[in-house]
Formats: C-alpha cells, structure tokens, sequence
C-alpha cells in the first residue's frame, strides 16, 4: 500500500469514527441507569441525535421507532406498565440498566427540603440501616439561568438508597419515601430540587408571572438574555459610569484582620443617599467592596469631649474610619448596629473626615436601615443627622445575581428539565424567605401550583403543602400581625382546592433556629398524607381543623373537623387562644375541652366576635391535638386586615 492509500483509509477510518461518535444519541440527565419510571402511566422518552437519525428503544420486550427532527431532537412514548423491575431500556447504543416502574414524587422548597440526613436528628444511625433498592434517589443541584433549559447544566445520577446516596439527600423526601415504599411495596423514586433561601417566585415559570406588576421591570430587563448575556451587560453599563472596575473575588477576609488603605477621596466620587441598599441605588445585583465618604464640620465646642458615631445596619462587613484613623471593624451581620465612640483627641474644628469601607459578599449590600441610626453626637449635645448625600467609590465588584433578584430562575435551571416526567405527586415545603410579604402567598402558591401542573402536562397533578413550622420567640402579648401566621394562612387557603393537601408541623419547630434538625416526624406525617390524599387510604393524616363557631352568651363554641380524642396540654402555663369584641383588641382566652369542641371565653371581652388559636409566629407547646396525636391546625374566625411592615425586596 503506497504513502497515499495509507492516507485515504486513515482518512476514511477517521470519518467513519467521527460519524459514529456524531451518531450516538444523547439523553437528558433525568433519565439514566438506576432510574424510577412513573408506574402506570405512558412514559416520555427525549433526546438529541443527528438530524433524521433513526432512533430505536427497546423495554419490557417492544420496540418503539423514531427519527430526530430537523433540530436533532426526538421523542418516544412508551407504553404503560404496572410496578416491577429491574429493566434494561436500550435506546440505539445506549443501555440504561436497572430500570424500576414504580411512584415517582418531585420534592421542592426551600433549605427545609433540602436538608440533608447526615444533619438530622438521627440520621447517622438511620443511614447505617438505609441499603434499599427499591428507593432511587436524584438529587439536583443549585442552579439558575434566566430563560428555560432543557436539561440540567450538572452533572448528578439516579442513585440507588444508600448510606453514601442518602448522607447529602433531603431527609424529609427520604423518611417520607421509607414510609412509603414499606407500606406500599412499590418502587419509590425521589426526585429533591430544592434551593435553600429562595423565595417562591424563582420556582414559578415567567409566563405564569406576566399579571404581577412589580416582577415586570427585572423580566423586562432581562429580555431572552441568559444569565452570562445579562451579566456582561450589567459589567458593560457600570463602566460607563465608573470606569474600568476590578473584579471582587476575595470573599474569605475576616473582618477583625481588614487593614485596608484609604483612598483618596476627590469630586470624581459618585453620589447616593443614605441609608440604602445600594441595589436600590443604581448598583442592581453588584456585590463587592464600596467606599462611602462625609464630611462634618464641628464648632471649638463641639470638640471638648468625646463624641459618638451611629451608622445603623451595613450588610455586610464595615471598617470605619475617622480622619484617617481606624475606628473599628465590624462582621458579617446585616442587623448589628455600628455604633462608635470617638475620643475628642480625634476631632478638630471645621473639616472632618467619616470614611466606611463597606464589603458585600451576597445579594442586598450597603448602610441601610433607619435614617435616625445614621447621627453623629458631640458631648454638648450637638446631635448633627448624617443621613442624605455621601460620596462613594466601587473599589472592586462581582455581578452575581441571586435568585431572589431574577424570578423564574430557578425554574428555569431546576425544573424546566424535570417536567417531561410523568410525577405520582410533588411534595412543596417553602415559605420562610416569603414571610415578610406574607399576605401574597395564597396567590403565589395557587400559582405555581397551576403552573406546574400545565407545565408538567399532568392538570390533576397532587401538591402536597408542608406548612411552617413554630419559629422564633414566644410571644408574652397575643401577636396579631405575626407574619407567619398569616402565611401559614395563605398555604392553607391554597390547599382548598382539588387534589392539594396540607401538613401540618406546627409543633416540630425550633424557637431558635429556622432549620428545625428533626426531620422524621416532618417525612412520617407527608407520607401519611400522601397515602391519605393520593392513594385514598382511609386514614387520619390530620390534627383537629376549625369547622364552625358559635357565641352562647359570653362564650365562643368552636367545632372542628377529625377531632376524635381531642386533648389539650395539661401542664401549658396558658391557652393557645386569643378573643376579641368588635374592638379587634385581642387579649388571652380560657379554653376547654367538651367532647369534640372547645369553649373559649374570657373575663376581660364579654361580647366575644372572633377567636384566634395559635397565632404567632411560635405559638409555643400548648398545642390541642387528637386521638391520633396529630396537632391542631392554626386558625382564625376573622377576616380582620393584618398589618404588614413594609420590608424592601
């Protein structure tokens, strides 16, 4: 063979390699070897191939035929199969191995959801005893992006259940799914998508968030932009104004060990007014370092004596300086006020100097809260507000945008992928970062929900609502505004519709910390509702629920629906009611038990008009519960407007 027919069949070799590997078809990440095939229901397969490429899949002994449209995309329905397996799907060259059909559940939310079983109470031990095959697990990873992808940017498997799957998974999808598949005896498949710290709005799709008025200005922005378009776009407009700008990385500094050196200030500095969020300035998703800078000028008088400074809230670290000198440093903590005394060997007539170095790691930066936080005081009484114009220079900054600040993010990385999947339920355990704006939540839930359901093509689709839990401290005065009562409110209106159901976990709750670590109760008492509510099991998978109130003279007689055994807490200090007249003034009530109902009255309203029963935010231990253990659900007889504050997004 001569030199150039050696180099003809390289050649050839080489093409025929090359199309070969351009042949193979490509699955999206939701479907892989260890997988749970939602039992019972015709099954979507997907994917990518070459243009007009044959695609063949073989399962349970069928064949099923296509061929990849003009875009290399393709799609096969498989035909409907009772629980069983393990199967092997081949799809041209691909094999899946160990396939299951069995029930599938999407669990979503918020840091509660995605806590992890190695952190549980419990866990370690309850890992040690997990090995089942019959429960796969598929855990996806934070992610957003600001238009729908098709499939997951990273990388993860279906994994079998495990003590290595199951140490990083979701410790209520997996109590829940135990439950399950032991009572059930089917394949369980849990799917965890879950994003710690998010509010509801970056898991609803933005079609679905088109009516809500203030989402419109960042959706607009955004255009059909993706997140590196966008980014670069907000790089691009900064310089503009501020010329080239370095880039923040260092995220690791301690606050105590900042020595920083102090710029020069000049006129060149930019202007904005304090207090705020600098994203609400001009500086929209800009973490970083910023510099601010005012001047005083102080009289002979006021400088006799020691002064004080108050700069209220910066988020996140502060290092304040005063006529060059360094005062202090302060941590990361967005509620600590910066608070300083200033010996009068530091203060001089006329001009003087405030310089604050303020760096912000994440989301919402720079000295904000109340304008009457931001004063400085001299000894003779001399109280000067220093609130309104300082100068600033960015020093360093990182656009990085959180999902919190793009709705429908979240969506678009962590769910879009998934709804191809034919689900037996999705199970939403959210609400904490929406508390403070808790009267939107009924909508916003009863949103997604129907959105899911039209996105997912499944409009009978199961949600199953976990609702808050009791958090912070207990309330000494009835708290009639608390924010997550009203949003417990809200998740329970939303359930009072079609195939939707509430959880209950009013006492498994932490008044000091919002990630209560007792998670087995939270996944027994989902299942229970699960069998309840989707598999028409005919059990008791809720504590007593307010049904009715009458007023017999100067007593309130309320009923309930499932309180068969109704019991209160015999060593609570007081009742978990609260009474009011027709002056909404409400005030601790006396509560008893008769039968199924509980009479509630007090001595100080004598024409009661509504009753509250563990409203607050933590209501504490003195929960009512029933014959089944199961604690009852907060309510209110009124429909009286709660007060809101007005937090800033």
């Amino acid at each position: 063979m001569n030199k150039h027919s050696k180099v003809l069949l390289a050649l050839g070799l080489f093409l025929s390699i090359s199309a070969d590997v351009l042949a193979k078809v490509k699955l999206p990440q939701i479907f892989g070897s260890n997988m749970v095939l939602q039992r019972d229901k015709p099954i979507t397969l997907w994917g990518w191939a070459n243009p007009g490429e044959k695609v063949v899949a073989n399962f349970k002994g069928s064949d099923y035929n296509t061929q990849a449209n003009e875009k290399g995309k393709w799609q096969l329905e498989l035909k409907a199969a009772p629980a069983g397996g393990p199967y092997t799907l081949k799809i041209n060259e691909l094999n899946l191995d160990n396939v299951l059909l069995g029930d599938v559940f999407l669990c979503s939310g918020q840091s509660n959801m995605a806590f992890m079983m190695m952190k549980a109470d419990g866990g370690d031990k309850d890992l040690t005893s997990s090995a089942n095959q019959n429960i796969r697990v598929f855990n996806v990873d934070r992610d957003i992006e600001f238009q729908p992808l098709e499939d997951l940017t990273k990388k993860t498997p279906w994994q079998a259940a495990g003590q290595q799957s199951l140490g990083k998974f979701s410790a209520v999808a997996y109590y829940m799914g135990r439950k399950l598949q032991k009572e059930l005896n089917v394949p369980i498949g849990l799917i965890s998508s879950a994003y710690g710290g998010t509010v509801i709005e970056g898991f609803i799709s933005a079609p679905s968030l088109d009516t809500i008025q203030r989402l419109k200005p960042v959706l607009n922005q955004i255009g059909d932009k993706n997140q590196k378009q966008y980014i670069a776009a907000k790089v691009a407009e900064l310089e503009k104004i501020h010329g080239k700008l370095n880039q923040y990385t260092n995220t690791d500094v301690l606050w105590d060990t900042i020595n920083p050196t102090v710029p020069a200030y000049s006129k060149a500095w930019a202007t904005m007014k304090l207090p705020t969020l600098w994203e609400k300035a001009g500086l929209p998703n800009v973490d970083g370092v910023i510099w601010f800078y005012k001047e005083l000028n102080l009289s002979s008088a006021d400088i006799q004596k020691d002064a004080f400074l108050s700069l209220g809230r910066i988020a996140d670290q502060s290092v304040v300086f005063f006529n060059d000198v360094k005062l202090g440093s302060s941590p990361d903590s967005r509620d600590l006020i910066r608070e300083f005394t200033i010996s009068k060997d530091l203060l001089k007539v006329g001009l003087n100097k405030i310089v604050v170095r303020v760096a912000n790691k994440g989301r919402n930066g720079g000295i904000w809260g109340s304008e009457s936080k931001l004063f400085f005081k001299t000894r003779v009484n001399n109280r000067i507000s220093i609130n309104g114009d300082w100068a600033y220079k960015i020093q360093e900054i990182n656009i990085a945008v959180h999902p919190n600040d793009v709705s429908s993010s979240i969506y678009n990385a962590m769910i879009s992928p998934l709804k191809t999947l034919q689900y037996k339920a999705v199970i939403w355990y959210q609400g904490e970062s929406n508390a403070n704006w808790a009267d939107e939540y009924e909508g916003l839930l009863k949103n997604l929900i129907k959105d899911w359901r039209k996105q997912f093509n499944q409009p009978a689709l199961p949600f199953v609502i976990v609702q808050l839990p009791n958090y912070k401290k207990v309330p000494t005065a009835p708290e009639v505004n608390a924010t997550w009562a009203l949003l417990r409110e809200g998740q329970e209106k939303a359930t009072q519709q079609a195939n939707v159901g509430l959880v209950n976990i009013i006492d498994l709750g932490l008044a000091h910390d919002i990630h209560p670590t007792d998670k087995f109760p939270v996944g027994e008492r989902v299942a229970a509702k699960v069998e309840q509510l989707v598999y028409g099991q005919k059990i008791v998978a809720d504590g007593p629920v307010f049904k009715s109130m009458k007023i017999q003279g100067g007593k309130t007689i309320i009923s309930f629906d499932y309180a068969d055994g109704l019991v209160t807490n015999k060593n609570a200090q007081r009742s978990n009611f609260i009474i009011a007249g027709k002056d909404k003034k409400f005030v601790w009530a006396q509560a008893k038990v008769v039968g199924n109902t509980v009479e509630v009255w007090s001595d100080e309203v004598k024409e009661p008009v509504a009753v509250r029963y563990a409203w607050a935010d933590n209501p504490g231990d003195n929960y009512l519960s029933n014959a089944a253990n199961l604690p009852m659900r907060p309510f209110r007889t009124d429909n009286w407007k709660i007060d809101l504050e007005v937090i800033p997004r």
